[in-house]
């Protein structure tokens, strides 16, 4: 009975991890939608909004980044302890603590960065932002109706589409 627990708590751990979607999307930390010119123009963006967006990103790209690679060790060590045979209860939540931990760290300076970000936009810019992200999204659903797991709640970027 001991076992078929320590197994089904594997179980779960296993789908949590890879089920989660990778942390904060990190292609997203290299796409600088404020730099291309449909988004320029679409949103009425000015030379000094430019650059304080890009200044933004700049500050935070080097946490994300360094904060994501730390993600993804953990994650393995996870997965390791996990799949090892020897691995106890406590070792497997130990580590399921640490990488939840450095998935809430990199979602708060995700979320600060975004919210930054967002400060630099007009309202009226921020809905125009919104609107884009939404048709974006919607157009890849169709493409690919798969993409998003049944069930999953859209995900509210409205700051750094896709």
């Amino acid at each position: 009975m001991k076992n078929l627990r320590k197994s089904f708590i594997c179980l779960i751990l296993s789908v949590v991890v890879l089920a989660t979607p990778a942390a904060a999307r990190a292609q997203g930390f290299s796409f600088k939608w404020w730099q291309t010119e449909r988004f320029q123009k679409a949103l009425g963006l000015t030379a000094e909004q430019i650059t304080r967006i890009e200044a933004i990103f700049g500050t935070h790209e080097p946490s994300l980044r360094a904060q994501k690679g730390a993600l993804d060790k953990l994650e393995y060590k996870l997965s390791k302890a996990i799949a090892d045979p020897k691995s106890d209860e406590a070792t497997v939540l130990q580590a399921a603590e640490r990488l939840e931990g450095a998935r809430a760290e990199l979602s708060r300076t995700r979320t600060l960065q975004l919210f930054r970000i967002r400060r630099v936009l007009t309202d009226e810019q921020n809905v125009k932002l919104k609107d884009i992200h939404d048709r974006d999204r919607k157009a890849r659903e169709q493409k690919n109706p798969d993409r998003r797991p049944k069930g999953d709640k859209p995900h509210d970027d409205s700051v750094c589409p896709d």
